[in-house]
């Protein structure tokens, strides 16, 4: 993203508020209103040259908000076959081919940019200047998410053909997405429903830069299940991904139905345990639906509860439009790693203690602008 290095030496700031302008047309703030932008020094020091910080005009132009709402998205089937006389739930969970293939041409025009879920877990998001991080998620491990055809391709209307299509005609779309799996057991097919092919597939997931992540065993609702099922049903899938991908990193877990332990006092046991010699440790999780999540370093995200956009009939566009519109103020990256840049009107809403060693940079917007309206506006108006 950035090739120049140099160390910056700064001093602490006070923080004020003003407002804060969602992602619009670049404009060159009011001479009066630009102040240089208050950088706050952290005391763990990297490892490796830090990166400057960009002066308040460029951040201004930008619309720099690292503190803004990041959108995850949770997918289920892609084109899957009929149920119940219906061919695609009107809850998202089986949607049509044709439909993920519009969600990625939305989402690249909206500058959208695909990554993990681990890789949001962090002040150091890194991603190009001007760009949101999207976290593309697939529950279960079903068929139509990553399928061979009889002569060994992967098909390209499966989730991951759609995705490896686009990354091809789309070089600036890397391939990310984060599986959350279900092993196979006496409630669940083979991952991925091919028998014999589970293990290759996973290992060609983990090749190809996508994370694999714990569904728990049987997917079975755990709001009710006492606490050694709960253990097990972690420690199992684990198990069962790191037998067939060796020094695989399963460290993000989505609830089946979205449905916690009732008993709030379970919930650590779906971040951290041991079942034998079984270790898992996961660093959030995922509930279905929600809408956007908050960002790691606000003081309101919430690791145990970390929302995702469902994929019924809309609900994608619906963010998308909300979020270009400035109605959700999301993420916009400065495509500096080493910096968390917010106007000042965002000052108030950091966790300080969630910076991970990197800089605070508050800037002021100046005058504002009128709000952009995205080519993903007009194509959601469309849908």
């Amino acid at each position: 993203m950035k090739t120049l290095f140099r160390l910056l030496i700064v001093t602490a700031a006070a923080l004020s508020a003003a407002s804060c302008a969602p992602r619009q047309a670049a404009v060159t703030p009011r001479p009066a209103a630009v102040q240089p932008p208050i950088v706050q020094p952290q005391v763990a020091a990297a490892a490796r040259p830090l990166m400057a910080p960009l002066s308040s005009a460029k951040l201004a132009a930008l619309h720099a908000n690292e503190m803004g709402r990041i959108p995850i998205l949770m997918y289920h089937a892609i084109n899957g076959p009929s149920f119940h006389g219906r061919k695609y739930d009107p809850n998202g969970l089986n949607i049509a081919s044709a439909t993920f293939r519009k969600h990625l041409d939305l989402m690249y025009a909206a500058h959208w940019y695909p990554v993990n879920m681990r890789d949001v877990l962090t002040a150091h998001i890194d991603i190009p200047a001007g760009k949101t991080p999207v976290v593309i998620t697939f529950d279960d491990a079903r068929g139509t998410q990553f399928r061979y055809l009889r002569d060994g391709t992967i098909d390209p209307n499966c989730a991951l053909g759609i995705l490896e299509a686009f990354h091809k005609s789309h070089d600036d779309w890397p391939l990310r997405a984060t599986f959350y799996v279900l092993p196979k057991s006496a409630w669940n097919p083979a991952p991925f429903w091919q028998p014999g092919t589970e293990t290759k597939k996973l290992r060609y997931l983990a090749s190809e830069g996508f994370e694999i992540a714990n569904h728990t065993t049987t997917h079975r609702l755990m709001g009710r299940l006492p606490a050694a099922q709960l253990d097990w049903e972690m420690a199992e899938c684990q198990r069962y991904v790191a037998d067939r991908v060796p020094g695989v990193v399963m460290d993000t877990m989505a609830l089946p139905g979205g449905d916690a332990p009732k008993n709030h006092a379970l919930w650590p046991r779906l971040l951290n345990g041991r079942l034998g010699n079984i270790v898992y440790h996961n660093r959030c999780i995922l509930m279905a639906w929600g809408g956007p999540s908050r960002a790691w370093s606000d003081k309101k995200f919430d690791p145990d509860r970390v929302t995702r956009i469902g994929c019924g009939p809309g609900w994608v566009e619906r963010a998308l439009a909300q979020m270009s519109q400035g109605k959700i103020h999301e993420y916009i990256s400065d495509g500096n790693p080493d910096t968390v840049a917010i106007p000042r009107a965002e000052a108030k809403n950091v966790n300080s203690k969630r910076l991970d060693g990197a800089r605070l940079v508050v800037y002021d917007t100046g005058r504002p602008a009128k709000t952009k309206v995205l080519a993903a506006k007009k194509m959601a108006s469309h849908t």
